[in-house]
């Protein structure tokens, strides 16, 4: 839920805003089915997903009745590979694929919605803002001390890594 996530920002330094701000990095990039499956599923699928949205998720994610895990799906509908501000019209349009970024908007609180739509109104002062919290983030202490390292595959530790 949002005060679970408002909590782990807080626990390295960040704030509410550096959240909102630093989850508009979503704009470019993909996810696979596997992070967001829970949402198309069950009975009742989650309720913050616009209807086609959904439909059109569940169709790239499904082989038949099983979930293809693997596929990809791009993080910002509309514009997939440009830095912008679109990430946060779609929240708005229930259109968030990850259901932590939909949290934001459909289930935030007070200050992430008004943030979001202010990112929406005013996309320089998102890339503005975006710079600011990237250095912040930038700057938490590592929790792995000096033993921590920049992965060549996000998925492996570098010593087992084939990059």
């Amino acid at each position: 839920d949002i005060s679970t996530l408002i909590s782990k920002f807080k626990d390295v330094g960040l704030t509410e805003k550096d959240m909102v701000t630093l989850s508009g990095a979503h704009t470019i990039g993909k996810a696979r089915c596997a992070t967001f499956s829970s949402r198309l599923r069950g009975v009742q699928p989650d309720s913050t997903i616009q209807t086609e949205y959904l439909t059109s998720l569940q169709q790239l994610c499904t082989q038949g009745f099983v979930i293809n895990n693997n596929t990809l799906a791009a993080l910002d509908l509309e514009t997939p590979v440009t830095f912008d501000n679109q990430y946060y019209v779609n929240l708005r349009s229930g259109e968030g694929l990850l259901k932590t970024d939909q949290l934001l908007y459909s289930n935030g609180s007070e200050t992430t919605r008004e943030l979001v739509e202010f990112y929406i109104q005013n996309q320089p002062a998102f890339f503005e803002n975006f710079k600011t919290s990237m250095i912040k983030m930038g700057n938490i202490k590592p929790l792995t001390g000096t033993s921590g390292e920049i992965r060549r595959n996000c998925k492996f530790i570098n010593s087992y890594s084939s990059a």
